[in-house]
């Protein structure tokens, strides 16, 4: 099988034995840059039978790529959902796709719980006051005994309800499918979302759809209470960023942390955000750890393997 990983801009293979097994496994071309243009991301791909796409460039969504890779048998993404791949189109075209559903819950539910701990010992004042020499006080708050929700409880939403079950928070849970059963299995209690948006720390684990889009919407922000702290490491399209400032500055909740933005990058020097004492803000790195990466780097490669025994693994099977 010729194997063709197109953009490993953040040269995430080289020398890795994820890489090695992949030789093994057929004939590999490295691409350890992004291609400059579509032209030439199509000649990099034009004969692959198998790609493995890591999750930061290549775009098979929008573009017609999908058309002149005649003889493509699969698609091994590097990332817990293909958000760049035109599904309905591999479908008819015959193409498995496969992701890593699961690789980075674990980074990401210890990156919730930190940032539950920071706000509620006021770390965002503490931290920048004691830099230029200060000795302030920030009375925080014990979390013991307070309330976590989880809109969303999948991989990582499970795994924060209990983590925060073990550091004595009471855990509840709202999604579309939830189940008392499925909630109990994992600390929490199942919840209704107004009741969520009524919690101490409101933690958000929702993948992105037409039905959650602003779900954090001005009216459900009005439905938190003043002590209250809300954490996004999932969607900043989840929230509504005008209703969440404003309640941040008129001190109406506590604080928030978030990990996601959009766009995905630097903050504008004007933006809202960096002129609040009450937040704190990480650049979408809560997924970034050595656990993670190792997962990213070696199960595309377990996908890809047990595609060629005939048992495909963690195929997805629906545009998401």
């Amino acid at each position: 099988m010729r194997i063709v990983i197109p953009d490993d801009s953040f040269d995430l293979f080289a020398g890795t034995p994820a890489l090695e097994k992949l030789v093994g496994l057929g004939e590999v071309r490295h691409y350890r840059d992004n291609a400059p243009d579509r032209d030439a991301l199509l000649e990099r791909l034009s004969n692959a039978e198998i790609i493995l796409t890591t999750r930061y460039q290549t775009d098979f969504k929008t573009t017609d790529l999908l058309e002149h890779i005649s003889g493509l048998k699969m698609i091994a993404v590097m990332g817990t959902r293909p958000r760049r791949i035109n599904m309905k189109l591999a479908r008819e075209k015959g193409i498995t796709v496969s992701c890593t559903p699961g690789a980075s819950s674990k980074s990401i539910a210890e990156h919730t719980i930190m940032m539950v701990l920071a706000l509620a010992k006021r770390l965002p004042v503490i931290v920048p006051a004691m830099r230029v020499g200060g000795w302030p006080r920030a009375d925080g708050i014990e979390i013991e005994g307070k309330t976590i929700s989880l809109l969303g409880f999948g991989h990582i939403g499970t795994k924060v309800s209990q983590k925060a079950v073990g550091l004595g928070m009471r855990a509840i849970a709202w999604s579309r499918s939830m189940t008392p059963e499925r909630a109990a299995e994992h600390g929490a209690k199942a919840a209704s979302f107004d009741e969520c948006m009524g919690a101490d720390f409101i933690s958000l684990h929702l993948h992105v759809t037409s039905e959650t889009r602003g779900i954090v919407s001005r009216n459900a922000i009005a439905k938190m209470k003043p002590n209250a702290h809300l954490i996004n490491t999932s969607r900043a399209a989840l929230v509504d960023k005008c209703a969440l400032i404003d309640a941040l500055r008129k001190r109406r909740i506590a604080g928030i942390g978030i990990d996601v933005f959009e766009p995905e990058e630097p903050l504008p020097e004007d933006d809202p955000y960096r002129f609040l004492d009450n937040v704190i803000l990480t650049p979408h790195s809560a997924w970034n750890t050595d656990g993670t990466v190792e997962r990213f780097l070696t199960m595309p490669v377990e996908n890809i393997e047990a595609f060629l025994k005939g048992i495909p693994q963690n195929v997805v099977t629906a545009d998401v």
